[in-house]
This record gives C-alpha cells, structure tokens and sequence, in this order.
C-alpha cells in the first residue's frame, strides 16, 4: 500500500510537472505544485515519516527537478536509500506487505528521466508572431466596423470606407495564409514520415520521438495560426455581406417611402410657395459670389470672370463643330468597317472632352485665384457634369446613330428611325444634364424636399414620354415582316431588353400618381444609365472586333511582322486576333455588368467576393430564404446565361471558322463551353443565395430516388450526349446510317441527336440508341469512301479496249483519289453482255452520288466514239399451237379478209356461213426468261 501512495504521489507530481512546463501562467503552475505537495506529505506522513521523507524527496525531484545543488541531491539520495532499508526492515519484522526495496530495483519508485523541451525554429517562430500581431489588429479592425454597423444611419462614403477596411482585411489574411499554409504542408509531410505505423510494434528511438515532438508542435502552433486566420476570414465575408445589406436596404428605405402624389393640390401649393425663397436664395448666392471676386480682386476681376464664363460656351461649342466636322463622314463613302467603327469612337471621345477640357481649365482658374468659395464651386462641379453628359450622350448618339448617314451607321435601323432617334437622345441628354445642374444647385441651397420631388417628378415624365417615343420608333423601324433572312433587324438581346424598357418607362409615369415619385426618378435615371452603357459598350465592342479583324491578317504590317518574328501562318495570326477580340470583349462586357448592377448597391469589390465564394467554397450554416436573394441570383444566372450564350456565337462565327478543327470537334466545343457556362452561373447564382454543397447534396439524394424510377430514360440519353461529345462516335456533319434512316448529322444535344435526311427530313434519334445500337458512319475516321460502278458491253466488245477506257475515265475525273488507284474488274459473263466493275476512291463520299454521273456521261460518250455497244437484255419468244395458226393464216388469207390484231376487240359481225369456228384453245405468247430457255423450266 505504502509503495502505490508513493508511486501515485510521483505520477501526479509528473502531471503536473508536464502542466507547468507549457506556456501558462507561472503563478498559478506553482500554486498547483504546493497543493499537490501537501496532500502527497499529509496522508503518508501519519502513518510512517520515512514512507513521507521518501515521498518528500520524489516529489520535489518531479517537480523541482533543478533545484538544490548537486551535493544536495547527492545527499538526498543517500536519505532516500537508507530510508527505503529502514523500511524495508520494518516491513519484514511486522509482517506488513510490500518491498520498497524490491520495487525499487524494478523502477517502482526510479526518479523519472528529466523531459527535452520542445525545440521550434527561430524563424518560424518570428514568422508565428508576427502573423499573431497581424491578426490581434485585424480582430480590432473588424470589432470597430461591426460597432460601426449597429448605427441606423450610416452615410455611403462612410459605409464605402468600411467596406474597403474589411475588404484590406480579407486580402491581407489571405496573404499570411497562402505563406503558412505550404510551411504546415510540409511540416505535416514530416510528422507522417516520422510517425510509426498503426500497427507496428517496432521500438522508436529516442531521437526519432524528440525529433518527431518537435514537428508536431510546429504544426500544432502553424494550424493555430491558420485556424484563426480562417477564423478572420469567415468574420470579413459575413461583414460583407452585412455591408452590403446594410447598403441594400438603405436604398429600399430611401425608394419605397411614400412621397406626395403629384395629383394633390396642396404639394403643388407647398412647391409654388417654396420657389420664390429658393430663388431669392440662388440670387444670394450669386451676389455674394462676385462680392467676393470683387473684393479679392477687384471690378476688372468681375468682368473678366464673366467673359471667361460666356466665352466657354462661345467658344467650346463652336470648336466641337469644327472637331467633329474634321472627322466628318462622307455619306456617299461605304468605308471599310474599322474606318466605321474607329471614326464613330472619335467622334464620342471629340464630343465629350472639348467641352470637358475647357471647363476644367476654367475651374481650375478659378481655383488657383481662390475665387470660388464652397458653395460655388458644389455649384460649378454640378454645372461641369451637367454640361459633359449632355456633349457625351450628343456625340455617342451621333456616333452610333448616324443620321442621313446609312454606310457609317452602327445601329440597324433606317434613315426616318435614326432621324427621329437622334432628336430624341439630344432632348434626353439635355434634360438629365439640366437635372443634374438643378439637383446639385438645390443640394447646395438646402431646398425643401417638396420642391426637390416636384423637379425629379417632372425630369422623371419628361425622361418617360421620351423613352415611350423612342420604342415605338425602333418597334415601327425592325418590324419583323420586313425583315430577311440574311439579317437585319434587332439582336436577340435588344429583343429582350425591349420590354424591360417598356416597363420602366410606364414606371416613371405611373409611379409618381401614385406617390412614389423617388421611385418614378430612381427608374429615370437607370434609363439613361443604362442606355448610355449599352451605347458605350455596343460602340466598344464594335471597335475591338473590326481592328482586331483588320490588324491581324497576314497581309496587314502587323501580321507580315509577328510572320516574319514568330514564324506564323496567316490562320494562326487570325486566330490570335480572334482570341485577343474575344479577351477584350469579356472585360467589356464583365465592365458593363458591373456598372449595370452598381446603382443597385453592387460593387467591383462585391462581385469579386462571389466570384470568390462560388470557387472556393459555400457558405457553411442554415440557409436564410430571402425573396430578394433569390430574385437577384436569377438575375445573376440569367446574365450568366446570356454571357455563355453570346460566347458560344462567338466561338461558332468568330473563332472556331478560323482553326482547321472538323466540324465535330467545333460542336463538341461549343457545346461542352455551354456546359461549363451553365455549371459555372448556377454556381455563382447559388453563392449568392448562401446554398452550401451538403444542401445540395441532400436535395441530389432525394432526387436519386426519383432518377431510379421516372428519370432514368432521360438520364441515360443524358450520360450517353456526354459519351457521344468525349469518345465522338459521331459528329457534327457525319454520314450516318441508323436503322432505316439515314442523313448528316446536324445536332447532338442533351437528350437526343437530329439526323437530317437527303429529303430534308429531321429525325429525332435518343442518345442511348446510338450509343447501345448499331450505327453506320461513313465519315469516322475520314470523309472518303468507295465508289462502285457496274458496267455491262456486248459480246463483240474487246475486254481490254474496254478497260483501259474506263481506267483513263477515272483517271481523267478529279473527284476521285490517284491513290488508292482506280481498278476495273471483269466480273462475269452475262447473259446478254459482259460485266465489269469501275471501283475508285472519293476524297469526299458526300460527292458520290454526282460523281457516279459524271461517270455514266463519260462512259456513254467514250463508249460511243469507240463502237462499243451496250447491249439490251435478251429475250426468247417461245410461240404455242403453231400448226393451227398457219392453218387459220392460210384459211384467212383466201377469204380475203384482213386478220384482226390478237389486242383487238372481235367484231361484232356474224361469221360467214360457210364458216364454222373449229373448238380451239387461243394461243397466249409467253415470256421466257434466258434460263428458261435452256430448259431448266423456270418460269418468270
């Protein structure tokens, strides 16, 4: 008993030891190590003192292994073994059980070896604590912006500086992550070569187990590190996502509060009332503008500011005309296409910066003299975009419309439609700059809120009725009776966009009846927005196709440079061309997006977070349902459709026609991009709304059940599409035959294949027929093929003339391979003519069919020129009861009478009397075939 309380007081003291050797406080460590020492003296010490002297000493060797000198522990040791004799003495006088000493000489009560502290890499350490501090400041960064969020009112700049922080945040932990993350990647590769098998039970050595300690705590202090930087990480996307709620639902608030009605007297009285102290107020404003110029500067000041003001606009806007009347387009000139589409980029870039540059230069006049106090200057900032928006949507209509100008024209609409639009998008420019002009002039003059309304109702009408104008102009210009079928008229996406557009138009004149007029001016302004970037976009995209088109050919300098450089062919300088279009056009179109979608509370730095969330992975935790996350995922993926739609046209009238691939691999192409198009939207749309994979992976599990039962013919014509695109037993434009159909193929798609027969017939075949059925291809491997042409000549016909004729016809033939060589067989002798066979190779079997009749045309010719006959079947006439007929010729031919033919009818006439008609059966020629008439006594 005595030596299991000692054993046991030198294993708690060991625990304990292990406690205190690991980075906690040292205070409490020691505070536990005294407790522990007073219970082990206590209990044993009221039994035996040596069993408690000996327990003393074991305890502080476990605990305070470095304490004492050595000749104190020289001198303990001895105490300790003479008390352990004593005891042991003792023990076998009493009879009491138990050898101290025995356990001794087994280890029993052996002071334990004294532990290796764990060694950790100098360098990896400091690493370690400076991400550490890294990620205490990112802790207190994110603290603030989440305090700063429980405010109700928060204003965008300042909601726009939070959402930067959190966003310097994210990148910078991904930054430490991607730098531990391979260090704990090999240290774990080293722990898993150091550690043991599980089931081996060879001995590890001392220095393997120190060494393999030592990596696992690295790792154990690398993935701490790593775990609260993913900690981080998950706090920065969930403030994101509160930024951008936060932001989103400002803009509701602001939207769906209700305003006056624009048929209610009183706010109509209320705007009369407020107009004339506002007008007061801007004459103020100006007085006290030219006070100040007046007395900073003096009366000459004064004068020369006003010239300066008047002269921009008499001056600018006559040197724009001159401008844009250098680049002028001659309207009888049909220009090359990048002369159109560059010609119509210089104009907008003319049109906007003239103006632009002037006025700048006019503010910063202004600015350097210190002549424009706050207020002014809020003022004249205004007046500045007000005046480029209105140059901008001028020239960028003229650009693309082009009124009496239908050669240089980018819009596919005709002369009175472009007429009637160009005055239509001059009115709109007009009108949204004097909004913006007048928003900013009452912002700086503190208006009253009804007369701020009452002008975005008006702006948002006037924008309205414009708008309505404009689509019935473009409706009544691409009728589609009137249009042909090589082209003409709307693309699919403006088909699309039209009725969005009629609906908001009826939304800026109905919204403000009904008291919501910020809705009615919200709506407004995404009109010309968006107008204004489809224009800019639809003008962009046109520049980048026609001068990549145009640069990168083999006859251009461009191209004879990267020829000569690189080695190139022209193919392959089109190709890059073609691919560098393609690049630009995506950054326009993902541009385009972006700034569709920022009005609406979408960043850059949004979408680059799901983006980001749709690769690297969903959300983990419950799925909140939010109407509004739905709706604009389906947006998303609707864009994202479309995105993959218009890359796929793309690939199938720009790109693919320029490689030399088969007309199978381009479809496989295309369609296998519409795929990952598809995944790729689904993905960024299930992102949005916060679905993770195991929610989806339990809805896919629900369904297994049903895709046993109902789906399964779909799901395996599905699978073998798949099949048929990989392995590509068939393609695109193959000859095939399947069953009692055959024809090209046209489409393979998800769930079946359409043949299109000789006779213009399309026939739907499923996927799993193809793939499980038997299926003649014509065109597998290559598009050639065997023709066979049997030919038949007279007996008197010399063989080897005939020969040599047929073979110099197949030569002759440019349709037909040299090699394989053309080769005539005699087959057989005929009946009635001796059979040869022409056989000769296609390079195109689709050709066979035009080619046998050139053949046929050539032979019957050549045939002729040389005398060769090409013999009617034989036929032997074997005639019955000959005797008879002689007879009744004979008979007949006394009376005088003339024989009816055997066809005819019999007369009507009664038979002579001296004629009685002999009982005989009618002779009936018979047909007898060439083995007939050898006697084998077939009958045909």
């Amino acid at each position: 008993m005595a030596d299991r309380r000692m054993r046991g007081a030198a294993s708690f003291a060991r625990s304990f030891d292990i406690c205190a050797n690991r980075p906690t406080d040292q205070t409490v460590n020691r505070c536990l190590q005294n407790i522990v020492l007073c219970l082990c003296l206590i209990a044993p010490a009221m039994a035996q003192p040596a069993l408690a002297q000996s327990a003393t000493q074991i305890i502080e060797r476990a605990v305070m292994p470095n304490a004492g000198s050595g000749a104190d522990k020289k001198a303990s040791g001895t105490e300790a073994s003479g008390a352990a004799d004593a005891n042991a003495k003792g023990g076998q006088g009493d009879g009491s059980t138990g050898d101290p000493a025995g356990d001794s000489k087994n280890g029993g009560d052996a002071a334990p070896a004294e532990k290796k502290p764990v060694q950790i890499d100098p360098t990896l350490q400091t690493t370690l604590d400076s991400a550490q501090r890294r990620i205490n400041m990112w802790g207190n960064r994110l603290d603030s912006t989440e305090a700063a969020l429980q405010s109700k009112i928060i204003e965008p700049q300042r909601l726009d500086d939070l959402r930067s922080s959190v966003i310097d945040v994210r990148s910078a932990s991904e930054e430490v992550q991607s730098s531990l993350k391979p260090r704990a990647d090999a240290v774990d590769r080293r722990v898993q070569e150091l550690s043991p098998a599980k089931d081996s039970k060879e001995a590890v050595s001392e220095a393997v187990a120190s060494q393999l300690e030592d990596q696992r705590a690295q790792l154990a202090a690398i993935n701490g590190v790593l775990k609260q930087v993913q900690v981080v990480q998950l706090r920065a996307d969930e403030l994101l996502t509160r930024i951008i709620q936060y932001r989103r639902d400002q803009i509701t608030r602001r939207l769906l509060t209700p305003t006056p009605s624009v048929l209610e007297p009183q706010f109509w009285s209320r705007v009369v009332r407020d107009l004339s102290p506002l007008l007061g107020s801007a004459g103020e404003l100006v007085s006290d503008w030219f006070n100040l110029i007046y007395a900073r500067a003096g009366a000459w000041a004064v004068l020369l500011v006003g010239i300066a003001l008047v002269g921009t606009y008499g001056l600018v806007w006559p040197l724009r005309r001159l401008l844009l009347d250098r680049a002028a387009r001659d309207p009888d000139t049909a220009p090359a296409p990048m002369h159109r589409s560059t010609a119509a980029l210089a104009i907008t870039v003319l049109a906007t910066i003239v103006p632009a540059a002037a006025m700048v230069i006019l503010f910063r006049g202004l600015d350097l003299f210190d002549l424009a106090p706050q207020r002014v200057s809020e003022v004249l900032a205004a007046i500045f975009r007000g005046a480029v928006f209105a140059a901008f949507a001028q020239g960028l209509a003229w650009a693309l419309i082009a009124p009496k100008r239908a050669n240089w024209r980018l819009l596919p609409i005709s002369d009175d439609a472009a007429s009637q639009l160009m005055r239509v998008a001059t009115a709109a420019g007009i009108i949204f700059a004097l909004s913006l002009i007048l928003n900013g002039t009452l912002d700086v003059l503190t208006a009253p809120g009804d007369l701020i309304m009452a002008l975005q109702a008006m702006i948002a009408a006037m924008l309205g009725g414009l708008t309505v104008t404009a689509l019935r102009s473009i409706a009544r210009a691409s009728d589609p009776e009137a249009e042909t079928i090589e082209g003409g008229g709307l693309s699919p996406v403006a088909r699309w966009l039209m009725p969005l557009f009629w609906l908001a138009a009826l939304t800026t004149l109905i919204a403000p009846i009904i008291g919501y007029i910020r809705v009615s001016s919200f709506v407004a302004q995404q009109i010309i927005w968006s107008v204004s970037v489809f224009g800019i976009t639809h003008l962009l995209l046109m520049v980048v196709d026609d001068v990549a088109t145009a640069l990168f050919r083999g006859d251009t300098g461009l191209g004879r440079a990267l020829r000569e450089t690189l080695a190139l062919g022209a193919g392959t300088i089109e190709q890059i061309g073609v691919l560098l279009s393609g690049i630009l056009r995506i950054l326009l179109i993902a541009s385009a997006t972006i700034s569709l979608l920022a009005p609406w509370g979408v960043s850059t730095g949004d979408v680059t977070s799901l983006l980001r969330q749709a690769v690297f992975g969903f959300q983990i935790g419950s799925f909140t349902f939010s109407l509004s996350d739905i709706v604009l995922a389906l947006m998303i993926f609707v864009i994202g459709l479309a995105v993959t739609r218009a890359m796929q046209r793309w690939l199938e009238t720009r790109y693919l026609p320029h490689t030399r691939l088969d007309v199978g691999l381009k479809s496989s192409i295309r369609t296998g991009f519409g795929y990952v198009g598809v995944i790729v939207a689904g993905m960024v749309a299930f992102s949005y709304m916060g679905l993770n994979l195991q929610n989806i992976a339990i809805v896919a599990g629900a369904l297994s059940v049903g895709i046993g039962f109902g789906l399964q013919s779909i799901v395996n014509n599905f699978v073998s599409g798949l099949i048929l695109l990989a392995e590509r037993p068939i393609k695109v434009g193959d000859w095939i035959v399947v069953g009692e159909a055959q024809g090209y193929v046209r489409h393979i798609n998800v769930r079946a294949t359409e043949i299109e027969t000789f006779d213009r017939q399309t026939v739907i075949v499923p996927n799993s027929d193809l793939i499980s059925g038997v299926v003649k291809n014509w065109m597998h491997d290559d598009t050639s093929g065997r023709i066979i042409l049997a030919v038949g000549v007279s007996y008197n016909s010399d063989p080897e003339k005939v020969r040599d004729i047929l073979l110099e016809i197949a030569r002759e033939n440019s349709e037909l391979l040299a090699y394989p060589a053309p080769v005539v067989y005699f087959m057989e002798f005929g009946a009635s003519s001796l059979d040869f066979e022409l056989r000769a190779y296609l390079a195109q079997i689709d050709y066979s069919l035009s080619v046998k009749s050139e053949l046929r045309f050539e032979i019957m010719r050549r045939f002729r020129e040389a005398g060769i006959e090409i013999p009617f079947p034989q036929r032997d006439l074997n005639l019955r009861d000959m005797d008879r007929l002689e007879a009744a010729i004979r008979g007949r031919g006394k009376t005088g009478r003339t024989l009816q033919p055997a066809s005819s009818e019999p007369t009507k006439s009664a038979p002579l009397q001296s004629e009685e008609p002999a009982p005989h059966k009618p002779a009936r020629p018979t047909a007898e075939s060439p083995a007939e008439a050898d006697g084998d006594g077939d009958n045909i």
